[in-house]
């Protein structure tokens, strides 16, 4: 069984929680991104619980059958003095390390997680996508298709209409949100409802049924 998801979370109730929180799920999606196929057995979530005052705590491990968490230090005064690249790369060391950390108690294997890493560094920590495959309007003349910008202050998509060879005419932001309510772009649904019109469909099950319908103009 592949991973679900690896959540990189701060100590419960800590003060900085709402400034630290919404910063942390751009880079723990793209690490992600790499470990698709990645055996983990039946544990479909990694937890990396990050805090400045663990004392004793710190390297707490928490084995349950389908999830496993670990507990490692953060120092958030010397994070919050970071620009964006900066803390961008904190959050994936931390992200390596709890993952390592769980990876050699687990016994599972630890070259796709190095391999991870170093395929974040070489996008040089800029989590961009395209959502899905562009699909083909009614009259044959346009595709459209979704484009994914996730950082650690903005979460947008925009969508992105080609010829009908693929090449790009324009693109347009549609969606704009706090970069922790971005989860539900992987559930985006859409189909044309003429040639000049595009209905679009949050499908999460914990998104919010959010519906757009777009206009088209080549």
């Amino acid at each position: 069984m592949s991973l679900h998801q690896i959540d990189l979370r701060i100590q419960y109730e800590h003060k900085l929680t709402n400034r630290f929180t919404p910063e942390t799920f751009c880079i723990a999606e793209l690490y992600h991104s790499f470990l698709k196929n990645y055996n983990t057995n039946k544990v479909k979530k990694c937890n990396i619980i990050v805090s400045d005052n663990w004392g004793e705590d710190l390297g707490e491990y928490t084995n349950w059958s389908d999830s496993k968490s670990i507990k490692i230090a953060l120092d958030f005064k010397n994070y919050f003095s970071q620009d964006k690249h900066d803390k961008k790369k904190i959050i994936l060391d931390k992200i390596h390390k709890g993952m390592i950390e769980i990876a050699k108690k687990e016994g599972w294997q630890i070259n796709p997680l190095l391999d991870a890493y170093n395929s974040c560094i070489e996008a040089n920590l800029v989590y961009q996508f395209d959502v899905g495959k562009p699909k083909l309007s009614p009259n044959k003349k346009h595709k459209i298709g979704f484009w994914c910008n996730w950082d650690i202050d903005v979460f947008e998509v925009y969508r992105v209409l080609y010829d009908k060879k693929g090449t790009e005419i324009s693109r347009e932001k549609f969606i704009s949100k706090k970069p922790n309510n971005g989860e539900f772009v992987y559930y985006l649904k859409w189909k044309w409802l003429d040639n000049s019109k595009v209905l679009v469909e949050d499908k999460y099950k914990y998104g919010d049924n959010e519906k757009w319908t777009l206009k088209i103009e080549a």
